[in-house]
Formats: C-alpha cells, structure tokens, sequence
C-alpha cells in the first residue's frame, strides 16, 4: 500500500537488517544437536550428502574456488572464483571467547562482472548464503558479508565450520583434544588481509504480498508507540518486488533459494536467500543472522527468480514466486540460519470475508510469528479496501471482528468488536486500525500470557465516503419532525414516551445525503421534577485511549478493550431526582448509520413534569 506517506520510523518491532554481527552464539567447541557430522572435518556424512569441510589453514591467496547461486529460476548456476584472504577475529567472538574469522573470496561470473550487453551486478542481495567451495569440493563456507554499496566482486565469507555449529549452544558437548586441535587447524590461520572498517552483511531480498514493506513497518511502529510493551516482529532484508504462487513445489537445494516468513497467504512477509548446505532434513541458509532471534516462528519455502538487477545502490534478485511451504525455522543464528525440510511451523488464521454490493468473498492469512499478526491484520484489511474497491484512497466501510485467544490457564475466550471507517483519500489506510490494535493490546496486556488462535473479520464496503456531523435532534410532533435547539426545556409527562431523531448533516466532501438515528426518550415515572438528556458525538481524542483509571486485573483490561471507541455512536446520558430522594443517572447509545465527525458536539434537553400533590 505504496499510497501512505512514511511515518517516524519506531523503536520497537523486532528489525532483521542488522550490521555485521559481533558474537557468534555457537561455540565450535560444542557438537551441534542436529544431524550433521560429528566428524569435525566433515558437515554432512550421510549417503549422497557427504560434504567436506575445506580446512583454512590449507588455503592459498589466489586458489581457485567454485560457487554455486540461482540467478532465474530454481536451478544453481555454478561459478568461479578465487580465495584471497582473510579478516582476523570480524566476525567477533564465540561464547568461549575465541576469535571468528571471515574469509575473502573474489567472485566471478558474467552477472557478477558484467558482460558487453549487461551491466555488473558484483554480489547482489539474495546471494547471501551461497556456498563456496575449494578446489576438492569441500565446503569453505556462504557469501554472507559485502564491502561496498557499489557493485563488488569481493565478498566475506562465513566460515562452514561456523555454520555447521549452528544451534549448538556452548554446554552441549566438548570436543576431545584431538578434534580440538583439528577444529582449530581449520580456521586458526594468520591474517592475510587488513580489517575493513565498512563490513556489511549481504542483505536477503525481503519480499511483501499484500502490502508494501514501508506500510508493515510504519503500522508494526505506530502500534509499538500505540500499546505499552508490544514488539512487532517483520521480515528483513532489502525490499523489493516479488511474487507468490502458494500452488508451485519449488525445491529447496543446495545452491537455490530459501524463503523464511512470519506469514503466508492474503499477506505474506518474507526473506529470500541462498541455501548454503543440507544434511538429512535440515538446511543451512545465509551465513549471517535473519532475525537474529530463534524464538521467532517461521516458515520456510522454495523460491523461483526472475532475474538479478544489477543497481549503483545495491543489486538484487528478483523473486519471480514464493512457494509452498516446505518445512520450518529451527535456528536464527549469527552465523546463519538452520531449518528442518517437513512439518511447517504451525499458524494461526486471519481471515476477512468483504462484501460490497452483492460481491462476498474471503482471503486468508496463514501467520506463525505472533509478533507479526496485528501488522498482517492491519495490511490485509488495508489490502481488502484497494482490492474490494479498486481504489487507493475514498471509501466507506463497516468492520466486526472476533479474535479468539487462549488465555494462560488453557481457558478460550473471545473478544468482539465492530467500527466504522470513512476517508476521502486514505482508507485502507484506517480500516485495520481497530482489528490489530486489539490483537496488540491482548498480546502485550500486563497481567496474563494471551495466545491468538484466530481472527476473524467481516467487512461491508461502500465506495462513497460517508461521514456526517452531529448537526442537532429532532422531535416527532403531531405527525412532523420539528427542530429542537441544545437547552430547550419541554413539556413531559411521567412515564411518557417521546420519539426523537439525531440529524447527521453530510461532512465536506462526503456524499451529500442527511442521516437520521431515531431514539425515544421516556420519562421515568418516579421523576420529581426534572428529567435531563444530554447526546455526546464521538470525540477522535479518545480512539487510542481514553480517561479512568488503570485496569487492575485481566478482566477489567479485557472490559475496556470490549468497550472499545466508535465512530459510529453518539452517547446519551440521563440523569434525575426521583420522588423518593435519591438521585439517579443512566446512559445509553444510539448507533448511527455513518461514521460520525465533530470531535463531541453535543445537546442538551430538559424535561419538565408537573409538580406533585
């Protein structure tokens, strides 16, 4: 949703474009808990993915080295190359200490170079996680680290012993001594290359369907400003174009595309990058963190490529499709990613049925990342207004939605809420504020852990803006609707019944039709002298929080979320002495059938019953 301006950019969702990373989580020391070799010289000794180690020690500036990446389609392209060096302890240092090394690599090939009829790309994003091999066909380690914005054919290297420990966290085992000094002849060699001041990962492509990147991160930001304590999670990596096909089973090889996403479906938000090894069931991916946090749910999918777009800033690849998903996220480590070929994460649903006119129909968000569904909620919303109405900017909409969560003692319940939304040029930029400012406020509420099971909206759209002031009430006399000004003191009866209408006079801009909401006012019978009525218009102020005291339990925090702000209400408040003494007061509300403007006008009325005997 290109369409909204950007907005100051937050503190608070969990952002994956991080720079080159400082410690390394796994210790080499400590054998990984997954099926890769326990053989420190190899990472995979399965049969038909044995996979060498290449030891560093034994490299040579100018050796020649093979790389494997997919620039279209599904299919690797291998290239050339040599090793040239290395940097000394930039990759910082492990949990034990010790240093970790980042090996240079001159890559080669026509889209790295560029040829007589295309432009040099140098490494572009996306490549990070493309295996380098020696000249026997062991694995030195991925294209993880760049040196320069400008197209480069010289890339850092993570390490495959680094990666290969990925998941392995420091107390897990101790290598024997032997397999110590083997590790350490792997990858203690002298530097050979001076320490460069602009190390820079090699970004993922982060690709969004049904959404812009800019509009994710500035709704995950204004929620986070919004909601005390929410952090929203999305993709990182540099934001390009990029497409989907859920149907196609794109492979995940070595050397081909892997996506990570926190949500599939109406909206998708992904990372794409490069396998760099498999071993059994498991992938290892990218050579540098995603997130960098592997508490964080995703999915992992094929991928297919359009093409590699060679940029001054920063080429990248094109992702022609997402695939179907094709197992999950085990690990998001510093030295890269690991996930397991199967079973996928498991997801929750957003799902929005839209009507308009007599068009009904549904679309569905798969979401793993809980962090991430009150922004895919927000964007799918947004999304549905464009697509619903096939406009970027006017339009009209009523909005229920059901969230079902578990709370923390196993119990299910469900919070219910409805809105109406109106703009005359930003409308899918307001529909979904309601629906994901609950999500966020039940996931980050201070009392209790809250899970989302599902979320569930339904949508009536109208492609006029409609939106009306709260311009005065009429009352119903002698069959005719006469006008009644705020302060007009009329004559009543004890328990009699009076009919009365809000008049909504259309706001600038607005399709020009005056709204009516009928109410009766009915005079209580006890009243001593005077019964008092007062129509309280919505206030904006008070749509993201209003006055009262702090909730001091869950089910006053839930109450107040279930009382939530509408446009759409005007409130109606009473009060009387009644003939026994005490005072009383009521309210009630009248729901209008348009979004209502006017920041809380309102009009007052005062009846007046004859004295008693």
């Amino acid at each position: 949703m290109s369409y909204r301006p950007a907005r100051k950019s937050g503190v608070s969702r969990v952002a994956v474009a991080t720079a080159a990373a400082t410690v390394l989580i796994a210790s080499l020391t400590a054998a990984p808990a997954n099926a890769v070799s326990s053989d420190p010289n190899l990472f995979c000794d399965l049969p038909g993915q044995r996979l060498a180690i290449s030891p560093i020690s034994g490299l040579k500036e100018g050796e020649p080295v093979t790389w494997r990446s997919t620039v279209k389609g599904t299919k690797p392209t291998t290239f050339t190359g040599e090793y040239i060096g290395k940097l000394d302890n930039a990759l910082g240092t492990d949990a034990a200490g010790k240093p970790r090394d980042l090996l240079l690599v001159k890559l080669d090939g026509d889209i790295v170079n560029g040829t007589s009829g295309s432009l040099a790309a140098g490494v572009w994003a996306g490549a990070s996680g493309s295996p380098v091999y020696d000249a026997d066909g062991a694995l030195l380690g991925a294209v993880s680290y760049g040196f320069s914005s400008l197209p480069d054919n010289v890339a850092g290297v993570t390490p495959a012993a680094y990666m290969k420990a990925i998941g392995a966290l420091p107390a897990s085992k101790t290598l024997s001594p032997s397999q110590t000094q083997t590790v350490e002849r792997m990858a203690d060699e002298k530097s050979t290359a001076r320490r460069s001041s602009t190390l820079r990962r090699i970004e993922p492509v982060r690709v969004t369907i049904g959404t812009s990147a800019s509009d994710l991160d500035d709704a995950t930001d204004r929620l986070s400003e919004r909601i005390p304590g929410f952090r929203g999670a999305v993709a990182g990596g540099l934001a390009v174009p990029g497409g989907e096909n859920r149907a196609a089973d794109y492979p995940i090889v070595v050397g081909g595309n892997i996506a990570m996403s926190y949500g599939y479906g109406a909206v998708t938000e992904a990372s794409v990058g490069t396998v760099t090894a498999i071993c059994g069931t498991e992938v290892f991916a990218y050579g540098h963190p995603g997130s960098g946090n592997s508490a964080l749910s995703a999915s992992i999918h094929g991928a297919s490529a359009a093409r590699i777009v060679p940029d001054s800033a920063g080429s990248y690849k094109m992702v022609s499709a997402i695939g179907r998903v094709k197992g999950k996220l085990l690990d998001d480590r510093t030295a890269g990613i690991r996930g397991k070929l199967g079973v996928p994460a498991p997801t929750i649903e957003i799902r929005t049925t839209s009507a308009y006119g007599t068009l009904k129909n549904t679309t569905v968000t798969k979401v793993s990342e809980p962090g991430f569904i009150p922004g895919a909620a927000y964007a799918q919303m947004g999304n549905e207004a464009v697509r619903m109405l096939d406009n970027v900017q006017k339009g009209s909409a009523r909005v229920e939605w059901t969230i079902t969560y578990q709370r923390a003692n196993g119990a299910t319940a469900t919070l219910k809420n409805v809105n109406r939304y109106a703009s005359p040029s930003e409308l899918p930029y307001y529909v979904g504020d309601g629906v994901a400012n609950d999500v966020a406020a039940l996931q980050s509420n201070p009392f209790e852990d809250v899970r989302i099971l599902s979320v569930n909206v339904l949508t009536r759209f109208e492609a006029d803006y409609r939106a009306a002031a709260f311009s005065g009430v009429q009352m119903l006399k002698s069959g005719r609707w006469v006008t009644v000004d705020s302060g007009s003191v009329l004559k009543a009866a004890r328990g009699g019944s009076y009919s009365f209408r809000t008049v909504l006079a259309p706001a600038p801009g607005a399709k020009k039709v005056t709204e009516y909401a009928p109410f009766t006012v009915t005079v209580p019978k006890d009243v001593r002298s005077t019964y008092q009525v007062e129509l309280f218009a919505p206030d904006a102020d008070d749509e993201f929080g209003g006055e009262g005291p702090d909730p001091r339990s869950f089910a006053q925090f839930v109450a107040g979320l279930d009382d939530n702000y509408r446009s759409d209400v005007i409130t109606r408040e009473t009060w009387y002495t009644s003939t026994a003494g005490p005072r009383k007061a009521g309210e009630a509300t009248i729901v209008a059938p348009t979004v209502l403007i006017g920041n809380g006008a309102s009009v007052f009325l005062r009846f007046e019953v004859p004295a008693t005997r």
